[in-house]
């Protein structure tokens, strides 16, 4: 699943790259890219990374990861100050002006902006503002958001100020977060008080109202968007590009054919295409490895070494069960079965690391050190081995055989590496009395069905919206996995609120505990610290998300193409601005 502009699953990572200046940067040009499939450009509609990363061109919020690092940095805001109890924000603005003669930035642009987050029928992430970040709000009688109680309010036109109900670890670093980005006030009528001046459907598919260095041109559901220079951007010189370009491609064959006839500036190269051997690091910076991936051999490159980059990405990607309507044994079954090394080694050829926890190492209470040590003693299902024998026992005890198998639907992601993932797991199942069927599934049809409530199993992936462990483990909280209750705003589809088990109940009250303790205080994190791995280890005991990997960033990209490398927040989140391409 995803985060807005995080969380979507990916075949490999997207890297990052260094800028050799040369002669300097040189103004021109359009770079072309590749991209999946798209479903919304209305910046709180946004819920899947590939329309993150053309929203991200276009829309801005207060604050950012530059160039997708993981600390949080103004962007909109100008200054911003903090009351010493962590609850009131005041944020002086920076001098923008909205695209299409939008205006220029105010306060009010940010009320409502964020009033569309909480309230408007397309919002994708509310429960960012309302609960994760928990700004002030009233209550209707049925205890829902009351549409216009925001706390936030305009201290002049240039100076916004807003207030949490309780104070929050990450503030800076959810305001950062996509949907949270500024667009003109009253430009849609979708929330009370406010009349708009186009639809809603106008805004999240052909016309652009942002601050960003680029503005849309057009887009054509899945076959291409494009964005253009906003000539009124606040950065002098600034953007370098003329324009940039996506292909919507989904297949892993044709990606790579588009790559590597230079169709594309930086190059798509699927696990199945990709060789380890032909990386070549040459040096390193801080976590990050540069050096020379080829030589390609195909297409109109084919012999050409191509520039290279690596980085560990704060993301996880997962097999996950809808619990109610899926046995415990078959779920235990699965994880038996599952060698994380293999599928690191074999099926993601070393591309992602291994993952037992559902909370990336890096942000993994105590470290990667701690995750590791956490896995070693705790972890109940064999750690870098298959065990079959264990898998058929668990069936057999509960009453499953050969004259009995259990039939068992893996919707998977449709790049090559996740349908090998769930062929690999069929193939092992078999000896476990379960018969699996493995279907390649678009993305937007895994989220559909999901919403539906109609995916038995399906693989997906979450890159962090704010790099913390309460966002990554948000999704294995048991209120916000019901589908029936929460349609389009569950995060998982595991529906584990409808389950009785001693686990749903563990899990359960581990997030009520990180809930009541989200201050930036010593003692609060160390509670949090303890609920995380009391919910990580209830989701063992359940099995209804098995991790698979973590991330790992990489790129790949032809040397007319200059641009900063990105950090574990993803290119995603990467504006590019500074991005220049030898004319």
């Amino acid at each position: 699943m995803d985060g807005g502009d995080g969380g979507t699953p990916t075949d490999d990572g997207d890297g990052g790259d260094g800028m050799d200046g040369g002669d300097g940067p040189q103004s021109g040009g359009t770079m072309n890219l590749i991209n999946a499939t798209m479903t919304s450009l209305d910046p709180v509609a946004v819920g899947d990374t590939a329309s993150g990363i053309v929203a991200n061109q276009i829309y801005e919020p207060l604050f950012e990861y530059p160039n997708g690092e993981p600390e949080a940095e103004p962007r909109l805001a100008a200054n911003y100050d903090v009351s010493d109890d962590f609850t009131t924000y005041t944020v002086e603005l920076a001098d923008a002006r909205f695209q299409n003669d939008g205006g220029e930035l105010t306060a009010a642009d940010v009320i409502y902006s964020w009033e569309r987050l909480a309230a408007a029928e397309n919002t994708a992430r509310s429960y960012f503002i309302l609960d994760s970040l928990n700004i002030a709000y009233e209550t209707n009688d049925e205890g829902a958001y009351e549409p216009g109680t925001l706390a936030i309010e305009a201290v002049d036109d240039k100076t916004v100020e807003f207030t949490l109900e309780r104070p929050f670890h990450s503030t800076l670093e959810m305001l950062a977060y996509g949907n949270f980005a500024i667009h003109p006030e009253n430009i849609v009528g979708d929330v009370p008080g406010y009349d708009g001046q186009i639809d809603q459907e106008t805004l999240a598919t052909s016309e652009s109202y942002g601050t960003g260095p680029f503005v849309l041109d057009h887009w054509e559901s899945g076959e291409e968007a494009e964005v253009v220079r906003y000539d009124g951007y606040r950065e002098e010189d600034r953007p370098y590009l003329d324009a940039i370009n996506w292909a919507i491609i989904e297949d892993d064959e044709a990606e790579y054919t588009y790559s590597v006839n230079e169709n594309a500036d930086m190059l798509e190269i699927p696990t199945g295409q990709y060789d380890p051997g032909k990386v070549n690091v040459e040096n390193e910076e801080g976590d990050k490895a540069f050096g020379t991936y080829g030589p390609l051999d195909s297409g109109s490159a084919s012999g050409e070494e191509v520039n290279y980059m690596r980085v560990p990405e704060i993301s996880t990607r997962y097999l996950a069960f809808d619990i109610p309507n899926t046995p415990r044994a078959v779920r235990q079954a699965a994880a038996y079965a599952i060698n994380r090394r293999e599928v690191s080694d074999s099926l993601f050829k070393g591309r992602q690391p291994p993952g037992w926890h559902f909370t990336p190492p890096s942000i993994f209470p105590g470290g990667a050190e701690a995750y590791d040590e956490h896995v070693q003693n705790e972890y109940p299902y064999g750690i870098e081995e298959t065990l079959i024998d264990e898998a058929r026992q668990v069936m057999e005890d509960a009453g499953y055989g050969e004259d009995n198998p259990y039939d068992l639907t893996i919707n998977a992601y449709n790049a090559q590496v996740y349908v090998d993932i769930g062929e690999n797991l069929r193939d092992k199942l078999q000896a476990a009395y379960i018969n699996v069927s493995v279907e390649p599934t678009e993305f937007a049809t895994i989220i559909q069905r999901g919403q539906e409530g109609s995916l038995q199993a399906y693989t997906l992936g979450w890159i962090a919206d704010w790099p913390a462990p309460d966002n990554f483990l948000q999704l294995l909280a048991p209120e916000f996995s019901d589908v029936q209750e929460l349609g389009q705003q569950a995060l998982s589809y595991i529906n584990w609120n409808r389950s009785d088990s001693e686990y749903a109940t563990q899990a359960q009250e581990a997030w009520e505990t990180i809930s009541d303790n989200l201050e930036p205080s010593d003692e609060a994190e160390q509670a949090r610290r303890d609920a995380y791995l009391q919910i990580e280890e209830a989701n063992w005991q359940e099995c209804g998300f098995i991790n698979l990997t973590h991330g790992l960033g990489e790129r790949f990209w032809y040397d007319h193409l200059h641009v900063e490398p990105h950090g574990g927040m993803g290119g995603s989140r990467q504006r590019h601005g500074e991005t220049w391409k030898e004319q």
